[in-house]
Formats: C-alpha cells, sequence, structure tokens
C-alpha cells in the first residue's frame, strides 16, 4: 500500500510530466520561421546610383570598368572615357537595387573558395546620392542554376542571390560600351553623302521623300535609303581596334574606302568613315569619337550601293486623288474613263461606246501603273531602244490639275519591255511579265 506522501509526489510528478508533454507539443506544432524567407538585399532605388564600378577579380586580366551617371545618361570614365550601353548599364543598376537574398550559408573561408567568391567572378561596387556604397560579390551558379551564391555589404554569410546578377555582370569593356556606328537615330536623318567606290551620291528628304541631288536630280527609292540608313545606325560594332586615332594608314583611314555623313534638321552632322579589310572585317571609325574599330562585311556591303541601287525605278508616280480622266489605248481599241463631277472617287466609262455611262474602278488602272517597276533604269537611251516605245503595246494618259502625264509601254523585247512616262527621259526596263497587268480590258474594269 503507497503511503499518502508517497502519492502525492507522485501524482504531482504526473501532472508535471503532463505539461511539459503538453507545452513541448504544442512550441512543437507551431510554424517555425523559414531559413529561406526571401527578402530585399538592399533598400535604396535603381535611381539613387550615380556610380558603379565593376570589376572581375577571379579574371585580374580584365580591367574594372567605373560608370558614371551624367545627365541622364551612363558614361564608362575608366579604362576609357566613352559612351555605355545604356541597356546594358541600367541592367546591372536595376538587378543590383532589385536584388533579394534567397537564403545563406556560412561564410566561413573554405565555403567562400568552394562558392566561387575567394576569388569572386565579379564584383559591383555602387555608389548612391547619399554618399553611401554598397558591394555584392558574386560566385558561381548554386546547385539547381537558378541562383547564385554571393556576400552582400562585406558580411559574413554567403547569401543565395538571383542568377541575374551573374547575367548582367558578365560583361566586357567592349559588352559595356556604346557599340553604335554612328550616335543619330535613322529617322532624324534629313540628308546624307555618301562616297563609295560606285562614285558620289547626295540627298535630301522632304515630306517624307528622299530626292537625289548629286549625281542628277531625281527620286530616290524611299525603301532603299531607309534600308542604307538603319544598316548603319542599327549596326554595332565588332570590336574596337584602336582606343586612339593613331596612325590611320595603317587602317586605310587617311583615304577611306567609304565615307558616309548624315545630318539631322538642325544641321547636326555625323561621319563613318570605312578604310582597309580585315579579315572578314572593316576598319573604320566615327570622326566624333577618338576610338577605331572594326564593322562587318554586312556593312560595307550596304555602304558600297550605288546611284542605280538607291534611285526610285518607278515609271510614274500617279497621285490618285488628282487625276480625273484616264485614257487606255492598246491594240484592242480604246477606253476611257472620268471621274463624277458631283461624286469624286466614283469613275465612269466615257468609251467604248457600249460600256459609255456605267460605273468603272479607275483605282485598277492608277494601282497597275504605280505598280511598275524597272529593273534597270536607262538615262541616255540609244536611238534604237527608244524606237520601241514609238508604236507601245499599251498607252495610258492620265489628266488632272492641269497636267497630263502619258506613259507608254513597248511590246515584248525578248524577256524584257520597255516603258517612258512623258515626266522625264530615261526609258525603264521591265520584266514581259509587267504586259499582263496592264491589259486593261471593259470587262475588267466593271464595277
Amino acid at each position: 500500500m503507497i503511503k499518502k506522501p508517497t502519492l502525492i509526489v507522485l501524482i504531482c510528478a504526473i501532472v508535471l510530466g503532463g505539461a511539459v508533454y503538453y507545452f513541448d507539443w504544442r512550441k512543437s506544432s507551431e510554424p517555425k520561421p523559414s531559413a529561406d524567407v526571401e527578402k530585399p538585399a538592399f533598400t535604396f532605388q535603381a535611381a539613387d546610383v550615380v556610380s558603379f564600378t565593376l570589376s572581375h577579380p577571379a579574371q585580374p586580366a580584365q580591367t574594372p570598368v567605373k560608370f558614371e551617371k551624367r545627365g541622364e545618361a551612363w558614361q564608362i570614365v575608366d579604362p576609357v572615357d566613352t559612351d555605355a550601353d545604356q541597356s546594358t548599364a541600367d541592367g546591372i543598376v536595376d538587378a543590383a537595387a532589385g536584388a533579394e537574398t534567397m537564403g545563406t550559408e556560412p561564410g566561413t573561408a573554405d565555403r567562400r573558395k568552394a562558392y566561387g567568391l575567394d576569388p569572386a567572378q565579379a564584383e559591383l561596387q555602387l555608389h548612391l546620392k547619399n554618399g553611401a556604397t554598397h558591394t555584392i560579390l558574386i560566385g558561381n551558379a548554386s546547385f539547381g542554376g537558378d541562383s547564385v551564391y554571393g556576400v552582400v555589404d562585406n558580411g559574413t554569410t554567403v547569401s543565395l542571390l538571383p542568377q541575374l546578377l551573374s547575367t548582367v555582370t558578365n560583361r566586357s569593356l567592349d559588352d559595356l560600351r556604346n557599340r553604335s556606328l554612328l550616335r543619330v537615330d535613322s529617322s532624324q536623318v534629313a540628308s546624307f553623302d555618301l562616297k563609295n567606290p560606285s562614285g558620289q551620291l547626295a540627298a535630301k528628304k522632304s515630306n517624307d521623300e528622299w530626292r537625289f541631288t548629286t549625281p542628277s536630280d531625281s527620286l530616290a527609292s524611299h525603301d532603299a535609303v531607309d534600308s542604307l540608313l538603319q544598316g548603319v545606325t542599327n549596326a554595332k560594332m565588332v570590336s574596337v581596334a584602336s582606343e586612339k586615332p593613331e596612325n590611320l594608314a595603317k587602317y586605310g583611314l587617311t583615304a577611306p574606302t567609304i565615307t558616309l555623313t548624315v545630318a539631322d534638321s538642325k544641321g547636326a552632322r555625323s561621319t563613318l568613315e570605312i578604310g582597309k579589310k580585315d579579315g572578314d572585317n572593316y576598319f573604320a571609325r566615327d570622326e566624333s569619337r577618338p576610338m577605331i574599330f572594326r564593322v562587318s562585311g554586312d556593312v560595307y556591303k550596304k555602304l558600297d550601293e550605288g546611284f542605280a541601287d538607291l534611285r526610285n525605278k518607278n515609271v510614274v508616280h500617279p497621285d490618285s486623288a488628282s487625276i480625273q480622266m484616264i485614257q487606255i489605248h492598246d491594240s484592242s481599241g480604246e477606253i476611257d474613263l472620268s471621274q463624277k463631277k458631283d461624286s469624286p472617287g466614283d469613275w465612269i466609262f466615257d468609251a467604248p461606246a457600249d460600256q459609255k455611262g456605267k460605273a468603272a474602278s479607275g483605282a485598277i488602272v492608277i494601282d497597275a501603273l504605280n505598280n511598275l517597276t524597272a529593273d534597270e533604269v536607262i538615262d541616255h537611251p540609244a536611238a534604237n531602244l527608244l524606237a520601241q516605245v514609238d508604236k507601245p503595246a499599251v498607252s495610258v494618259v492620265l489628266v488632272g490639275n492641269g497636267k497630263t502625264t502619258t506613259v507608254k509601254i513597248s511590246k515584248a523585247s525578248g524577256d524584257f519591255v520597255y516603258a517612258q512616262s512623258s515626266d522625264s527621259k530615261s526609258l525603264y526596263k521591265l520584266k514581259k511579265s509587267v504586259l499582263d497587268n496592264v491589259d486593261f480590258k471593259p470587262a475588267g474594269l466593271v464595277l
């Protein structure tokens, strides 16, 4: 039989044990804070950064690159003074400002070495408007590959940081600088002068229309000129050959093979010079910058185009809004169309007699003439070629606003036909298939 004092002690022990078990169980059932909770690595904004330096300690041959914000633009100030690639510089700052830590690891010496942090693969030092400085060391990718090991502000632990930081900082000086051939926007170019092995060209833009002033006063092809300008202004340097404009003769730039000068509407000019060939590339320079760089063969080919490549090859340029009458003459007879006086844009037949007064489509004729694009323009045609259009297969007369324009298209001569407009002395050589497009019949023009 248990004595009373012993029983009391036993009951107290059971109660105490139960209480300990209950509180331990309750504590174990409460959610524990995660060691991998994401949190911002920094509290500053991208707009707060006024300068930063990017270096690669694991690659000591790569010189650190320092950037400064000048106005709204980033400038590389060391090891050279040159324009930065704005999207690349902004991407680095944005990635740093928006970085979040996704967990930490012990920062012991052996761990730092294993994580690629001793030496670091990249080091980013950022300076803020308020004078504060922040540093990120970036190491190897984590096992999962979606993050990288890093050290924030010389911390004692290693943080897991976004993989994006490794991507944006894995850049050489050539990747970080502005690699545009010319610092201009092609849409702002109002005139250009081009000297190349094909000769010399000059053109001006007026009312969205390009017109040559050299070698002759003639229309240029809007698409061809835009393609040339965009091909240059959108192109990038292949690499930098020299940071200084020394020994230009070595690069063939004392007497460039190609020189392109563009000007905007305010007269601001930019000049690109291309010199000797270097493998598949060519040496070149922008006169406003000191460095000598390489451009691709595609850029050279684009700038080697001549007058024949860039001129407008349309036989005629009818303005549909101004034309009131159309007369068509071919082997099957004559078709006359006119716009209704009380309803501009609506056409009727005046001839042949069996169609007179019926609704017609003048747009079909005008569109067909607009699409007469020559393979070759002959500015000084020989008499035997001019004779081809003396008795044309098709003749179209356009009348409007007090002006009459006649377009003559010859019969087929081999695989080609010749055309001429009364607006020009030039002769246009086209494929004979265009005859199918101008084979106008009354039935095809009836609405």
